[in-house]
Formats: C-alpha cells, structure tokens, sequence
C-alpha cells in the first residue's frame, strides 16, 4: 500500500507547478506527513465535511528539505464564525498554528490503514475513456489516482487503445470494452441510409408537388366545356397517372430504407449495450468513476455513456466528468441528462475555460437565458486562470498564480486526483453507515 509520504511526494512531482500551490512558508503552517502510514489515525470513522487538498513546496527547497502538503477544509467546523471560508487566505488565517487542527483534518481525510484491509479497501476507481487517437488522457487519470493511495484503478477504453496503455503501466487493470473499427463501419452505414432516404422524400415532395398543381389546373379546366381544353386534360391525367406509378415505388423504396435504418439501430442499440453491460457490472465493487479524460466524440460512445452515468446515478456511485463527457453534456440530445447532473450531489464536473461556455450555452437554451446557477447541488471545479470550486451556494476560490505552462494531461492528473479522494469520500459514508 502506498504510503502517505510517498503518495505527497509523488503526487506534488506528477501535477508539478500548475497545481502546486504556492503558499510561503510564512504565511501558513504545513503538516510534513510521515512516511509509514497514518499513525494519528486511530479513531473511528467519521462522517467528514467536504474537502480540498492543496498540494504544494517551496519553489526551491533546499537540498535535503523534506516536500509538504497541505490540507485546506471548507468544513463549517473551523473555528470561524464568520460562516464558510471563500477564499484559500480565509482557511489558512481560521487554521494557522493549530497543528492539532491539521492533523483533525488530515484523520478524516484519508481511510485508516488497519490489519484487517484488504486489496481495494482504500479506494477502487474506473474511468471510462481513451480511444484509438488518445490513450494518455485515461492513463494520467488513472495513475494519478494509483499515485494519491487508491488500491486500484481500472481503464475501460476502446479495444485498439487497451494495448498501448497496458503498456504504459503495469498498475493499471485495462479492458476494451468496444470496437473503433466497429463503431465507425455502424455510424457510417446509418449516415449512407439517412442520406439516401432524405434524398427519396425531397424527390417525392417534388412529385407530390406536381400533381397538385395538375389536380389544380384539371379542377379548373372542368369548369369550362371547350373540347380542345378536355383533349389536354385527358393528356394531363395520363401524364399525371405516369408520375403516380414513380411515386409509389420510390415510397415502396422509402419504407424498405426505414426498414434497413430500424434494423441497423438495433445492431446499434446491441453493440452499445454490451459496452455498458461490461462496465455497469463492476459498479457494485467501484468507489468512484471517472468518465471523459480520451473519450472521445464518437455518437455511439456518447450513447454508451450516457446509459453508464444513468446506472451509476441509480446507484449512487460517485462521479467525475471531464473533457469529452463535459462535451456531449452541451449537445442537444444530452440535454436533459445534463440536468439530472447538476442535481446529483454525487457528481464532480471539472471544465476549463472553453467547456464552461459550452454547458452555459446549453443551459441558456434551455432556459431562456438561463446559466448554472450556483445553487446547483453537484461540484463544479472550474479550471481557468482563478479556479472556482461551487456547490449549493458556497464557492471557494484560488488566485494563487499556477505555472505558466498549460501541458495536455495536465486535467487528466486533476480528475484522476479528484476521483481518488471521493472514492475516500464513499469509502467514509459507507462506514459511517456500518456505524464504524
């Protein structure tokens, strides 16, 4: 099991100075965690208020000086009165130089280490993403959850993803759980169909077309009883008899396409629901589930997700959606869905700048105007130049200046660390439940 000191180190190494928050030594104590497990932690579990960490060292220690980390609560339970801190500079006046309070914090942060635990006891996370173009989006999340403690993390990715990162580490538990090649060839067949049946109706709406106005122009004729106008009548009617036999066959055509559309989505709607079998039958045994870092934007992948969220909120499975599932919440047909998410409070969206505007965007048409409010009841960590974390009102913000340099991966490390710690999360509630 990875120890405490270790996972610091490591992780503080992994996330570098974007994340790294960089407090100075004098203006807020740090706790240095030892590096055999939690020695303070002998007290049962509790029932924990949400947490953040902040991972951070000084910009150039000196040589031999051990990394910290330091643990920042929004817990109502600080000795402020003041109500919730908002800003990073509130936690660290309401908490300076009570290192019995840190060490409070830092035993309801983390599962106890105990003789009896067993593999998976502190944390089983999944993630749900990586496809043939980005396999290191799943990997990064994945291992950075391995890195901050949790026992195992498993990747659930398209087949042609799942041998480079297995390769990638021998940590990580990967299965593929559906076909690129596949997907594409059921996704292109139905767009060829589509195509030719829109083509038949615009064909038959000209037709149709046609014969209304001949229909017209007969009704009228008959009004009159000239004999040379009967003569083109009669011309009009054989004419009109031709286009009436075009347009039965290409409606035979149009029904005998819609068939083909019918069963096509249903060998759809089959190999998307064995990708969903596959991952909804592990989550009775995960803690968390982490869906988006490599997705990718394939409609049917989209589709598999979306029936995955559905199961995992039936369960009450802690989530966090990032990147391309933050993508196809914005879209029109997830639209609803995305609603049911923002009154989930087990669900943590992480969006940058850009997916932001997009879920905005889709809840404004949706509401008239509307945007997210901030009495939304899941989390909402929002990545920019300050970072926003909101949930049922409170926000809490950092405007500490991160590292210049936006590397990608660097949200993929974020979500994998967030899944780690509300994998804790369960992991608490579920024994406070037990009455541990």
């Amino acid at each position: 099991s990875i120890t405490c000191g270790i996972a610091a180190a490591r992780f503080w190494l992994l996330l570098g100075p974007h994340f790294a928050t960089a407090f100075s030594s004098s203006a807020a104590s740090s706790l240095s965690l030892p590096s055999r497990s939690y020695p303070w932690r002998s007290d049962s579990l509790r029932r924990r208020s949400p947490l953040v960490v902040s991972f951070s060292a000084p910009s150039a220690a000196p040589a031999g000086r051990n990394r910290s980390f330091r643990l920042m609560s929004s817990s109502s339970a600080m000795n402020d009165t003041r109500g919730p801190p908002t800003k990073w500079s509130d936690i660290l006046t309401a908490t300076a130089g009570n290192q019995n309070q840190w060490r409070d914090h830092a035993n309801n942060l983390f599962p106890p280490l105990t003789s009896s635990s067993h593999k998976g006891s502190h944390g089983r996370v999944a993630i749900f993403g990586g496809s043939e173009k980005y396999t290191g989006a799943p990997y990064y999340a994945a291992r950075s959850a391995l890195y901050c403690g949790v026992d195992l993390a498993t990747v659930f990715c398209a087949n042609e993803a799942a041998v480079p990162i297995k390769c990638y580490s021998p940590e990580l538990m990967v299965q593929g759980v559906y076909s690129v090649e596949e997907f594409d060839r059921l996704a292109k067949e139905e767009e060829g169909l589509l195509k030719e049946l829109e083509e038949c109706k615009q064909n038959n709406n000209v037709i149709t077309h046609e014969m209304n106005e001949v229909e017209l122009a007969a009704t009228m004729e008959k009004l009159e009883h000239s004999q040379e106008k009967q003569n083109l009548l009669i011309q009009s009617e054989l004419k009109n008899d031709d286009k009436m036999e075009v347009l039965v066959e290409r409606l035979a055509k149009m029904k005998q396409l819609e068939e083909k559309l019918q069963t096509l989505r249903e060998r759809q709607g089959i190999s998307v629901k064995s990708t969903v079998d596959v991952i909804t039958s592990m989550i009775p045994t995960l803690h968390a589930l982490c869906i988006g870092p490599g997705l990718g934007r394939h409609p049917l992948v989209f589709k598999a997700a979306e029936v995955v969220i559905q199961r995992a909120m039936e369960s009450n499975l802690f989530l966090v959606l990032d990147a391309d599932a933050l993508f196809m919440l914005s879209l029109k047909d997830y639209r609803r869905l995305l609603g049911q998410l923002l009154a989930y409070e087990y669900c943590v969206m992480t969006p940058n700048l850009m997916e932001m505007r997009r879920l905005d965007s889709a809840i404004s048409e949706g509401t008239n105007g509307g945007k997210i409010a901030e009495g939304h009841r899941n989390i909402i960590v929002r990545k920019g130049n300050e970072d926003r974390i909101s949930q049922n009102g409170m926000a809490m913000q950092c405007t500490e200046e991160g590292g210049m340099k936006r590397s990608g991966g660097i949200g993929d490390v974020l979500a994998g660390t967030i899944s780690a710690f509300v994998a804790w999360s369960a992991i608490s509630a579920k024994a406070s439940e037990d009455g541990v």
